[in-house]
């Protein structure tokens, strides 16, 4: 029976594969880039991966973590700490953060594939796939891999939301936690949801009512960043301004600067206090981070490094300014969603520092891509064969 089924089995795999040789040469590229970070890499457990390693002992040791601020990153100490009592090594977590980058891009594909055209979903997701920086998370015991395909899973299902129900808002509540508790950055995307579903899904609210719900959206926000902001551990949101860091943990300064600062710096009134007493200072490292977040470009990075991030991400930047009227013109809700992230991501960079390895600047890049979906389908519409 086996043997007489296997020529149609062969058959109907062959006609299936010759039926979609764009998603199947994605699939086989994925797997090329996956094992090329293996073979590059290793599972990478020093650098930032050491805090968590540390962090997961100590909870399995004492049920909880050193200080409150790791409780922000607990989804991936949790991760490490059930490879570490189940003694399934680090391998496993590799496996889960590779599971979730599969299953990230393909929503990614399926999501561009609704949104614009089936070839700019092969070419936006062929980008993310060989985005190297961004994938090269996907083996170190790290935040980034994690949140970076929860992010994208995340909005990948918020900006296809036809009508939002209770179920459905009970859903986004605790999708958002679990991005939070991957990443504190996960805060951000408290403010794009709530505006995203605040504009997109009640245009029946009076004006007095939009600007009550806008004002308790962002206090709410507030007082839980407050929290975060003065949680202890390794936080010091004045640091880099009294060293003058641009990128983190790299001080321009061999003596602190003597900035003016509130009692409580930690805080959202202390880091406003920083910015009326010290504009000059602030407006200056400002633009010197917004340089660095956004030219991409590192001193201590080869030529070729540079050149590279150069070629494969400034050239969306003319695509998005581009795509801006259409975006206006045909789904302004979605545009509002992806600006809002970048432009919080943006702010904190400003608000502190760049990173070493552009893991900022990473995370927002599945929105870059999503916001050149119009002029790329323009231009991929005029290709012959296309």
């Amino acid at each position: 029976m086996n043997e007489k089924q296997s020529p149609f089995t062969r058959v109907a795999l062959v006609k299936f594969i010759s039926g979609h040789v764009p998603e199947v040469s994605l699939i086989l590229i994925w797997v090329i880039v996956q094992s090329v970070v293996i073979y590059q890499f290793g599972i990478v457990t020093d650098f930032e991966a050491k805090k968590y390693i540390n962090e997961a002992w100590n909870f399995l040791q004492n049920g909880t973590v050193s200080t409150p601020n790791y409780w922000l990153y607990s989804v991936q100490i949790f991760l490490i700490a059930a490879a570490l009592k189940l003694k399934t090594g680090f391998l496993s977590v590799v496996v889960v953060q590779l599971l979730f980058n599969g299953l990230s891009t393909y929503i990614f594909f399926k999501f561009i594939k609704k949104s614009g055209s089936h070839s700019t979903a092969i070419i936006l997701t062929f980008f993310l796939i060989c985005n190297f920086p961004y994938q090269s998370f996907n083996t170190a015991l790290q935040t980034e891999s994690l949140f970076y395909s929860l992010t994208i899973l995340f909005s990948c299902y918020l900006l296809q939301l036809e009508k939002l129900t209770f179920k459905k808002s009970i859903l986004i509540f605790l999708f958002v936690v679990v991005i939070t508790f991957t990443r504190p950055t996960g805060l951000f995307f408290i403010p794009a949801a709530a505006i995203y579903l605040f504009f997109r899904f009640f245009h029946s609210f009076s004006l007095s009512l939009k600007l009550l719900s806008v004002i308790s959206i962002s206090v709410g926000f507030l007082i839980f960043l407050n929290i975060v902001l003065g949680s202890g551990g390794e936080l010091d949101f004045m640091l880099p301004f009294r060293d003058e860091s641009i990128i983190c943990g790299v001080p321009t300064l061999f003596h602190f600067r003597n900035i003016r600062t509130s009692e409580n710096p930690n805080s959202i009134f202390g880091i406003f206090y920083y910015i009326t007493h010290n504009f000059d200072q602030f407006l200056r490292l400002a633009w010197l981070r917004s340089k660095a977040f956004w030219g991409l470009f590192r001193s201590y990075y080869s030529f070729g490094h540079n050149l590279y991030l150069g070629l494969y991400f400034l050239p969306f930047y003319t695509l998005i300014v581009a795509s801006i009227r259409e975006w206006v013109k045909k789904n302004k809700y979605s545009f509002l969603y992806c600006c809002s992230l970048i432009i919080i991501t943006w702010g904190s960079v400003i608000l502190t520092c760049d990173d070493w390895h552009n893991r900022f600047y990473l995370s927002i890049v599945p929105y870059i891509y999503i916001l050149s979906i119009p002029v790329l389908q323009k231009i991929t519409n005029k290709l012959p064969g296309k």
